[in-house]
């Protein structure tokens, strides 16, 4: 019993490494602080950092229970869902990697006008610049890899832990960016690329694999 609860704690731990790599709740804090005005309070940072965590926890909850059975109506494979996810976050890594922030994935229009927002918490914030692909894919395969509760209830656990984490950092963007400087959370950001990475590799192989023995 002791070992399954090692193991298991084990887990929660990867699990949330991985979620808060890909997640990268810092760059998306700087990406915030520039769709904010520059004299934005602290109290005020508080407000958008709670109702962005509420969103983000609520569409990774949503993601990991029912995400793969989308997938299922267009008859796509889990080997096949892996590889193409792995190769989202691979594209991530790479990014990050180069020291290159989260992207906002949108035109200028779109962009002055999440700035003319009185509330940019859930959109662009939430979904898609913290809630975004990567994360996506990643949610979905752990849902596939669930083997019974007590993996189910890990991953939750870890998206728990990770939505904290968010809340803390995007409540406090405006310390951490003075306290890191930009090298700083540039460096931290590559960092974080090579977990990513790395991450991306292993579930490209794995589906790899499992896409040769389902058709070989």
């Amino acid at each position: 019993m002791n070992d399954i609860l090692i193991e298991k704690a084990y887990s929660i731990l990867t699990q949330s490494i991985a979620l808060f790599t890909i997640m990268n709740s810092i760059s998306a804090g700087v990406i915030m602080l520039t769709l904010v005005p520059e004299t934005v309070s602290h109290k005020a940072l508080k407000r958008i950092a709670l109702r962005n965590t509420k969103a983000v926890f609520i569409s990774m909850i949503v993601l990991f229970i029912i995400g793969v059975y989308v997938f299922d109506v267009f008859g796509i494979s889990p080997a096949s869902l892996r590889v193409f996810g792995g190769i989202i976050l691979l594209l991530m890594g790479v990014n990050m990697v180069q020291g290159h922030d989260k992207k906002l994935n949108s035109s200028q229009k779109e962009r002055s006008a999440a700035m003319d927002k009185e509330d940019i918490s859930i959109v662009p914030l939430a979904i898609p610049i913290i809630v975004g692909p990567g994360l996506a894919t990643s949610l979905i395969t752990s849902q596939i890899e669930a083997k019974d509760w007590m993996d189910y209830a890990v991953t939750i656990i870890a998206i728990i832990l990770v939505t904290f984490s968010n809340y803390f950092l995007l409540s406090n963007m405006n310390y951490i960016k003075i306290r890191l400087g930009v090298n700083g959370i540039k460096v931290l950001n590559r960092l974080m690329g090579l977990v990513v990475g790395s991450l991306a590799v292993q579930m490209i192989l794995l589906g790899l694999q499992q896409l040769w023995n389902l058709y070989a």
